[in-house]
């Protein structure tokens, strides 16, 4: 099992704009008996689902959707250029892709120039008949991508979007994703992502 989360900590990468994540000792052992953290975050934080409700005021909410839409079989895409074209996409993947960029060395700090998926490879995806898309950084669409036309093509169609995987450690080839959201009725929920 290959854990493909990112660790929720004071500090880590957030999208510019959104609050920082944040978690302090509420209750201490010493003042209280016992131990007690209160964590203070988006519901975009670290790797997260973006329900379609995120980019479009009738989609649906985290809640809608069963959980045995986020397990299945992936197809991990190895890319090494930006944005990730129809060209970066197999004639023959599973339900689910992975693109491993090298985003995901560049957790340290947020960098605009991040890789991300271009209109029309989305569009491919679309056509594919693709369940699940994931990548490995804070957003499908470019940075200050006006309207966010990925995560729209992407909601539009029901694919599901999981960003912030970690995959650096992870092969090239066909996995088992298993992907659970919160069971949250939001615009998305933390995940915490495993390939098997």
């Amino acid at each position: 099992m290959i854990d493909i989360s990112l660790p929720l900590r004071n500090g880590m990468v957030t999208y510019p704009g959104d609050a920082p994540y944040e978690e302090y000792a509420y209750r201490t052992h010493e003042r209280d008996g016992l131990h007690i953290t209160r964590v203070l975050m988006e519901t975009h934080t670290g790797t997260h689902f973006d329900a379609p409700f995120h980019m479009i005021p009738n989609g649906k909410k985290v809640s809608d959707y069963p959980l045995s839409r986020f397990m299945g079989r992936a197809t991990v895409v190895e890319c090494d250029t930006s944005p990730i074209g129809p060209q970066n996409i197999p004639e023959r993947h599973q339900d689910f892709i992975l693109f491993k960029t090298l985003n995901s060395r560049r957790y340290d700090t947020f960098h605009t120039d991040f890789a991300h998926l271009s209109p029309e490879a989305a569009g491919k995806l679309v056509d594919d008949g693709t369940k699940l898309v994931g990548v490995d950084y804070l957003s499908v669409d470019a940075f200050r991508s006006p309207g966010f036309e990925v995560h729209r093509i992407l909601m539009k169609a029901d694919i599901l979007i999981i960003e912030g995987l970690v995959l650096d450690q992870v092969n090239p080839g066909e996995y088992d994703l298993v992907c659970f959201p919160l069971n949250m009725s939001q615009d998305a929920a933390p995940c915490r992502a495993a390939l098997l």
